[in-house]
């Protein structure tokens, strides 16, 4: 299987969205319907607290593709009017027919993923990774961020392994400068403490999109973020 680095020809535009990944690092938004929202009223949740980051996750394959195009196309054209990038969980056609800048992969069929994944010039490719061998693997694929979790039990996705402390710092070290997101169970109560372990970003669903009032959990977070 070919390294994701090959497809940028232009070394000069590959370091430019590095930047531009890594400079929208911090709160993470993962949009979910889950909560009484919508995919794009979550993302607009997101966005309208200074998020710069949203996915696209929709598991629910029973849902039409042409739907779920419409709707990451949506949501793609918001985070363009907040200068924010927009990745696709999973699902590399979608990512494409929307016009996302990239596209996160689970450990799932991911030699499928990649290969396909090759096929179109994605700026940003996150790869998920539960430990150390996962992430060293992600790094020699071309992953553009690794996404490490879940790091406490979350109802999100309840049959996740945890990550324990130990084997998130053993990644953090194992993919140097390349960014890494934590997920999973993460609250604000525990940003610093998975800040402190060296994360770029937090990604953020539950705790964010089920709060009473989920404008004000979520700039509450990102002002949280930044003062840690």
């Amino acid at each position: 299987m070919q390294a994701l680095k090959s497809r940028h020809p232009d070394c000069s535009q590959a370091h430019s969205f590095t930047s531009s990944l890594r400079d929208s690092m911090g709160p993470y938004g993962i949009t979910s319907r889950q909560f009484g929202q919508t995919h794009l009223e979550s993302a607009g949740i997101f966005l309208k607290a200074g998020v710069r980051i949203i996915q696209y996750r929709e598991k629910d394959a029973g849902i039409p593709i042409m739907e779920r195009i419409r709707e990451a196309e949506q949501i793609m054209r918001l985070c363009r009017d907040y200068g924010a990038l927009f990745i696709v969980n999973d699902n590399v056609a979608i990512a494409r027919a929307s016009g996302a800048d990239g596209v996160h992969l689970g450990q799932d069929d991911l030699r499928f993923s990649l290969d396909a994944a090759m096929q179109v010039p994605f700026s940003i490719v996150g790869i998920s990774a539960r430990t150390e061998a996962e992430a060293i693997a992600a790094i020699g694929y071309g992953a553009s961020y690794v996404g490490v979790g879940a790091m406490f039990p979350t109802n999100t996705k309840p049959d996740a392994k945890i990550v324990t402390a130990e084997e998130f710092t053993k990644i953090r070290r194992a993919v140097h400068d390349t960014p890494v997101v934590a997920i999973g169970g993460i609250g604000q109560q525990r940003m610093a403490e998975i800040k402190r372990l060296g994360a770029d970003g937090i990604a953020f669903i539950s705790s964010i999109l089920s709060a009473t009032n989920p404008a004000l959990a979520a700039a509450e977070t990102v002002l949280r973020w930044a003062r840690i």
